[in-house]
């Protein structure tokens, strides 16, 4: 199944998206067994068609919606184990809450506010709660160009800025290795994401991060074929 197909044979709501984007969930989630009762929370539910084209394409996963709009609980459904939250993104103690109460996430998409504050704050406190080679997905990154959401040009503050800085995590192992950089630029110290940034992959306004734990900081292992 394509994912444009889920969205036009899901149940309930509807939802605007670039075109580009189905493409783009295709090539990542097209890897993954959508029979996999994987644990997905969406931020910004709006007219639910997010939450139910999730529940077409992965039908026996539990899908966790949040959004500001008291409106959006009608997008819920026991029997399909879809339940939406009500409160902003940046309320980390309702994150927090809701990983706790609907269990660790496997996928998140972030589809909410797209302001650099709401982008910032879900995701440094949400990746840490996503369970090891899982996948968060940012919507609508060109915000991050757009003064009124707290971007612009040459802004390093913006979370595409932000993407950018941690997409040197993925490789950021071989940074503390002595025979491969200069040792009085570099330290031997770690931070989470260091440890955790698998890969970074960009898209027209749209990135997916994969998260992966190293256990060897040094390096990662190789093989003679």
């Amino acid at each position: 199944m394509k994912f444009i197909d889920a969205a036009e044979n899901k149940k309930m709501g509807s939802s605007h998206k670039f075109l580009s984007y189905f493409k783009d969930y295709d090539f990542h989630f097209g890897q993954l067994d959508r029979n996999k009762p994987y644990n997905i929370l969406e931020i910004g539910v709006q007219q639910g068609g997010g939450l139910w084209t999730l529940k077409e394409y992965f039908p026996n996963s539990s899908i966790t919606g949040l959004d500001i709009d008291n409106n959006c609980k009608q997008y819920e459904s026991e029997e399909n184990d879809i339940v939406v939250f009500i409160g902003s993104q940046t309320d980390e103690g309702l994150l927090e809450k809701i990983s706790k109460e609907r269990g660790s996430f496997d996928i998140i998409i972030d589809d909410g506010g797209h302001t650099m504050k709401q982008q910032k704050i879900s995701f440094f406190k949400l990746f840490p709660l996503l369970n090891d080679d899982g996948i968060y997905i940012i919507e609508d990154l060109h915000t991050s160009y757009w003064p009124s959401f707290g971007g612009g040009i040459n802004n390093e503050e913006t979370m595409m800025s932000t993407l950018k800085q941690l997409s040197d995590k993925s490789t950021s192992s071989w940074a503390s290795r002595n025979d491969r950089a200069d040792n009085n630029k570099n330290s031997l110290k770690f931070d989470y994401f260091d440890g955790h940034i698998d890969s970074v992959h960009f898209h027209a306004s749209i990135c997916f991060i994969y998260k992966k734990e190293y256990n060897d900081k040094t390096g990662r292992s190789t093989v003679r074929i």
